[in-house]
């Protein structure tokens, strides 16, 4: 039997299953301790390119929200998870704001959606398991008002192709640009979220709320049908064997190496994950914007932030493996998705997420590398 008749099938099973009663615009920012300079937006796609992606959607088994979002969110203490979650298990991490959440993996593949509200705003935390990338939204039509997403049952280079309920236009997540629909062109604006280990996450002693597997439906919380990203050879994630169809292919690393994927404005970068953890800063530039490329040796996971503020530009060194140094000595720490520097100046986030080489390149094949 192969893959897809595993994977898929399954979630087409689970999907009857009743619910029961258990339970961008792309944007580096410069800011400082007296205020904060204009975003540079990413660009939208053109017409002919957003048309190619509408054209290529194919189904993926499920029927329209067959694989169902979260729409009323429930979180507990961590300790509350331990029941469910491994060390090695993977966790997504959200800061907004002064708001940190924690998602775990094992619940999220069973929804690939969760709409929530955060520091009293509406977001939604998506994660697609056939391209490894998980991406919070902020999403707002032009007029303001806020969008809340579902799965269409559909994909787009074998990503989760998502709609909105307010007007039913199609989104694919990595793409965060609706191909489809009356918002079609309308980019959502991405917030990042940190990839960690249950482990790695609880050692550091914050105390943040963590989604529930009180979801309000009969799933397989604890298990990941697609295998497990722990160890070797585990299921979909290792091997290097697509399900679904691509529009675009590139051997220049296997397929589901994962990269850091970097938007600004109409640029992209990839930068291997794997040679990025093993470098404590790796200074960057992606359409004349300097950036940094930080690993964070406790969590394990790598953030790429602005190296600008105002006309100075900064690049930065590893310093007692907690701490950054720039070209004149000023010492910074990276708190969350900001990084703060001698003076309280503040270098906040890139655009970024993890995923899949192979489908970063499926959706941005003129990507740099670095």
């Amino acid at each position: 039997m192969d893959m897809r008749q595993i994977t898929r099938r399954r979630f087409l099973e689970l999907s009857v299953v009743g619910a029961t009663g258990l339970a961008a615009t792309g944007v580096v920012r410069a800011r400082t301790a007296g205020g904060q300079s204009e975003p540079t937006p990413a660009s939208p796609m053109s017409t002919k390119r957003l048309e190619r992606f509408a054209e290529s959607i194919v189904s993926g088994g499920p029927p329209k929200d067959g694989i169902p979002a979260i729409d009323d969110p429930r979180f507990v203490p961590a300790e509350d998870m331990d029941y469910l979650l491994k060390p090695e298990d993977r966790v997504f991490v959200l800061h907004y704001r002064q708001e940190v959440r924690v998602y775990p993996q094992l619940v999220l593949v069973w929804h690939e959606i969760v709409n929530d509200r955060v520091a009293g705003e509406q977001l939604s935390v998506t994660y697609c398991p056939l391209t490894g990338s998980a991406i919070a939204f902020k999403g707002r039509a032009p007029d303001g008002a806020p969008l809340t997403f579902g799965t269409s049952g559909k994909l787009v280079n074998s990503n989760l192709l998502m709609y909105d309920r307010q007007t039913d236009s199609q989104w694919p997540q990595m793409l965060g640009q609706a191909i489809s629909g009356s918002l079609g062109g309308t980019i959502l604006e991405e917030i990042p979220l940190s990839w960690t280990t249950w482990e790695r996450w609880k050692a550091q002693g914050v105390s943040a709320p963590v989604l529930s597997a009180q979801s309000g439906h009969l799933r397989g919380y604890g298990e990941d049908p697609y295998g497990a990203y722990a160890g070797s050879n585990q299921g979909y994630y290792g091997n290097a064997d697509l399900i679904f169809p691509v529009l675009d292919e590139n051997d220049r690393f296997e397929p589901k190496e994962v990269v850091i994927g970097v938007k600004v404005g109409e640029d992209r970068l990839a930068i291997p994950k794997e040679a990025a953890l093993q470098k404590d800063a790796w200074n960057l530039t992606l359409a004349n914007q300097p950036l940094v490329a930080l690993r964070d040796p406790a969590l394990e996971s790598v953030g790429v932030f602005s190296r600008q503020l105002g006309n100075q530009t900064f690049s930065f060194e590893g310093r007692d493996g907690d701490s950054l140094q720039d070209q004149d000595g000023g010492v910074w720490h990276q708190v969350g998705p900001v990084l703060e520097g001698p003076g309280g100046e503040r270098l906040p986030s890139a655009t970024f997420y993890d995923a899949m080489w192979f489908a970063w390149y499926a959706f941005f094949p003129h990507t740099q590398i670095a």
